[in-house]
């Protein structure tokens, strides 16, 4: 029982905080200096942790896969419709390369850093330091004067910035949403535009941390049980990815995302206070 509340809990959180712009891996590292949640995760082993984040950032993958569906299935048969035609100056198939290039600064980051950044998934402080800085870019759009490019004007410099915004957020407490999110309000993108893209972003590079961290601990053997429960955790990862992402785009339409930027300043004081205690 007190697995599966963990995992529950693990799991809403993962699903909230992917997609609004307040660092789910940050608040995954805060969850897991809970002593209840600690306690339970320690009993499976030291890396369990990563396990359960893979397997969840696998959930909010799918919740993207399941939102956007109408987003990518017209991307794809537009993209093979101007290769067809050899349109290759269209929007239509340049689109995808713009996605593509936005996701390599993230990738070259994820191989290179990866590793050396790990040991910042343990420090509440160095997580609430970084929680604090994410605050402070994200309550800075309130001074980016919004305009008005659509989607298929991104343009490969424009997805190269953004891109290397998204990669900022390898670092726990830097919100990969509220990066990519502020990098497309900052290059013009109109604000539901800026949203979109930052989800199409995310395909390849979830897809791709997924892939990176599950060769690592592939094989474990943690009983049928346990992958019963954390199957289940996924399936309400989905379920609350899914209202995330739509709460999110009435947000950016209608408020503005500096609003989350306060709470994740808040946030990022009290790991501080608590882990300088």
């Amino acid at each position: 029982m007190n697995l599966i509340i963990a995992l529950i809990i693990l799991g809403v959180v993962q699903g909230i905080a992917e997609f609004l712009p307040v660092s789910s891996s940050g608040h995954l590292v805060i969850c897991e200096h809970i002593p209840f949640i600690r306690d339970i995760l320690n009993t499976f082993g030291e890396d369990i942790g990563l396990f359960i984040n893979v397997a969840l950032h696998v959930a909010t993958l799918i919740a993207v896969l399941i939102y956007l569906r109408s987003d990518i299935f017209k991307i794809i048969t537009c993209f093979f419709s101007a290769v067809s035609k050899k349109e290759f100056k269209s929007s239509g198939f340049l689109l995808p390369l713009y996605i593509i290039v936005a996701s390599i600064p993230a990738g070259f980051a994820g191989i290179f850093l990866n590793d050396y950044l790990e040991v910042l998934f343990g420090s509440l402080l160095a997580v609430g330091i970084l929680l604090v800085i994410n605050g402070f870019i994200l309550s800075s759009t309130r001074f980016i004067k919004i305009k008005d490019n659509d989607l298929e004007q991104t343009g490969f410099i424009r997805a190269l910035i953004i891109g290397l915004f998204q990669a900022l957020a390898i670092i726990p407490g830097i919100s990969r949403s509220g990066m990519t999110i502020s990098g497309g309000l900052l290059t013009g993108l109109k604000p539901n535009d800026a949203a979109r893209f930052s989800f199409l972003m995310a395909i390849p590079v979830i897809a791709g941390a997924g892939l990176i961290e599950g060769i690592k601990i592939s094989g474990k053997n943690l009983g049928l049980d346990f992958y019963a429960i954390l199957f289940l955790a996924m399936i309400l990862t989905v379920i609350v990815a899914l209202f995330a992402m739509k709460l999110l785009f009435y947000f950016v339409k209608k408020v503005r995302v500096d609003i989350f930027g306060y709470y994740t300043a808040l946030v990022g004081i009290c790991c501080i206070v608590i882990a300088a205690v």
